[in-house]
């Protein structure tokens, strides 16, 4: 199941790296050409001129000049994520639609279905279990350097599955703040019907118990802050005092 929501979410949002000022740019939006049905980012058959515009304004704002951001002849496939980016950001008649609204959706289904079916502890035990290779050879170089920091690393940039889910982190020696990421879609499905979850239950029975059994595996006792209202939550090291919410 881990492998299939990674794997879908990175197709649906491959468009995460995309400078949001390039996006907007390339979209008069007034919705001019769009159908009422179906999602159009007005640059269909031209992704390849689109990419280039967007690699060149990408260089040009780099402040690194590295090759991370070098998309030379890549202009097809970042014109084919930017193209993504403005079809999800101009899907808004519901509620507006964000970058990661795939994986939250996916979250959110494996989370009701495991409830439901009173297997959610063994869906934490399971999701914790397919991060087993990756988790093991960070607990090695722990191990070997000392640097628990690395677990912390392992729980949040490292993995796609966080990166992608969570919009935006506040990095800082020792901590990861970010604000719990499925308010918006969860306001619609519950109201719909789809699911019956709120998010301090999210928290309490989905995050809190994924990151520490991430850390026990590791052999670091990572820390989660209790749920807030405000919906930021820190995971933080041991040696770090959790902070409260902002």
């Amino acid at each position: 199941m881990k492998r299939i929501q990674c794997f879908a979410a990175a197709m649906a949002m491959i468009g995460l790296f995309v400078c949001a000022g390039a996006v907007a740019g390339a979209h008069s939006g007034k919705g001019d050409g769009h159908k009422k049905m179906g999602q159009y980012s007005g640059f269909e058959g031209n992704e390849e001129v689109l990419g280039a515009a967007v690699a060149a304004a990408i260089a040009e704002a780099s402040p690194t000049k590295g090759p991370e951001h070098d998309f030379s002849g890549r202009e097809q496939d970042l014109g084919l994520a930017v193209a993504s980016a403005i079809k999800i950001m101009n899907s808004n008649s519901a509620y507006q639609h964000e970058m990661n609204d795939a994986l939250i959706k996916m979250t959110l289904n494996f989370i009701q279905f495991a409830k439901d079916n009173d297997m959610i502890e063994a869906a934490v035990v399971e999701e914790i279990a397919t991060q087993m290779p990756m988790m093991m050879r960070v607990r090695k170089l722990i191990e070997k350097t000392g640097n628990t920091e690395l677990a912390l690393i392992a729980v949040t940039e490292q993995t796609a599955c966080f990166y992608q889910l969570v919009l935006d982190t506040q990095r800082e020696p020792g901590k990861v703040t970010y604000k719990s990421p499925f308010t918006t879609v969860l306001a619609s499905t519950t109201r719909l019907g789809m699911h019956d979850l709120t998010e301090q239950e999210i928290h309490e029975i989905w995050t809190v118990p994924r990151i520490k059994g991430a850390g026990e595996m590791m052999g670091v006792d990572l820390q989660v802050s209790d749920w807030q209202e405000d919906g930021v939550i820190t995971i933080s090291l041991p040696e770090t005092r959790v902070a409260s919410a902002h």
